[in-house]
């Protein structure tokens, strides 16, 4: 029995890591309200904002990459809840441009006294990138 469920725990983790899941959550002060990618149709391709999400696995982080693919090397790793200023209209699949990347709430969704800016150019993958409410 106990081999039965194993079995069946590995084919839903593996099915689910092939997938992408809206997440959506409170914390603290953000609510995520589902992947970025599914209302970047309503709207003119270009800049817009998606917080990172859907971090729940081993890693606990979205890796930012040199090039559109995670063979690409790492330019750097954000926690959940960090806001990436992306452009919509420079997309490789589910890759997308990132122009740069801050943090208003600490991954906890604690709004922290200041803004904090993190540096970071590159490209995410999209199944990581929430829209959402603060």
């Amino acid at each position: 029995m106990n081999f039965k469920i194993s079995v069946l725990m590995a084919s839903a983790l593996a099915f689910s890591s092939s997938m992408s899941f809206a997440e959506e959550a409170t914390y603290g002060e953000i609510d995520l309200t589902g992947l970025a990618r599914n209302s970047w149709g309503y709207n003119a391709p270009g800049s817009d904002s998606a917080m990172v999400c859907n971090v729940n696995g081993p890693d606990g982080y979205l890796t930012i990459r040199n090039g559109p693919g995670s063979d690409y090397a790492s330019n750097r790793k954000l926690n959940r809840l960090a806001i990436l200023d992306i452009d919509t209209s420079d997309r490789d699949g589910h890759w997308v441009w990132v122009n740069t990347a801050y943090r208003t709430h600490t991954k906890n969704g604690r709004r922290l006294a200041k803004d904090k800016d993190l540096h970071v150019t590159g490209w995410a993958h999209d199944s990581y990138l929430c829209d959402f409410l603060d």
